[in-house]
């Protein structure tokens, strides 16, 4: 009886260091998710999710979601506002993003800092490099706003 009691206390305690430091998220769409939280640091694995913030790599099978994240994002579709790191998948959207997006369509609304390997890369702006069929850069200073295969600004 005794050791199913330590046992028993000693499981608690795992699972109750487990929720604190959340180094595994795991969703299935949306808000549905154990543990439950805004912020994931370290590994989220989902069908879809949305997060808050992300410290770490987020992993769907659909959709990833994140307002900021500092890492990876893998899916088919990814998004973010603030993204810093990488994000590889069929269809990359971002408001900001500072790193690398890798897909089929590579899609910033406000600044690129970094590259986009793609088919389709668009951006407002950028700070660096674009490799693809066709490469989008507004407000190029530098270059061709529209050119095929390749696409830079450095301003």
């Amino acid at each position: 009886m005794k050791k199913v009691v330590l046992s028993l206390v000693a499981v608690v305690m795992l699972c109750a260091a487990a929720q604190a430091a959340q180094p595994i998220k795991l969703s299935l769409w949306g808000p549905i998710c154990v543990p439950n939280g805004d912020t994931t640091t370290g590994l989220e694995i989902a069908i879809g999710t949305q997060t808050q913030e992300v410290k770490g790599v987020q992993l769907a099978l659909i959709y990833a979601q994140a307002d900021k994240f500092t890492g990876a994002q893998l899916g088919f579709v990814n998004n973010t506002n603030d993204g810093l790191g990488v994000q590889y998948g069929c269809v990359n959207l971002a408001q900001e993003m500072k790193g690398a997006q890798l897909g089929f369509v590579n899609w910033t609304k406000g600044k690129m800092t970094g590259a986009q390997l793609g088919l389709v890369n668009y951006t407002e702006s950028m700070k660096g490099l674009q490799l693809g069929l066709v490469n989008i850069i507004k407000n190029n200073t530098q270059f061709l706003p529209v050119f095929v295969f390749f696409n830079f600004c450095f301003a």
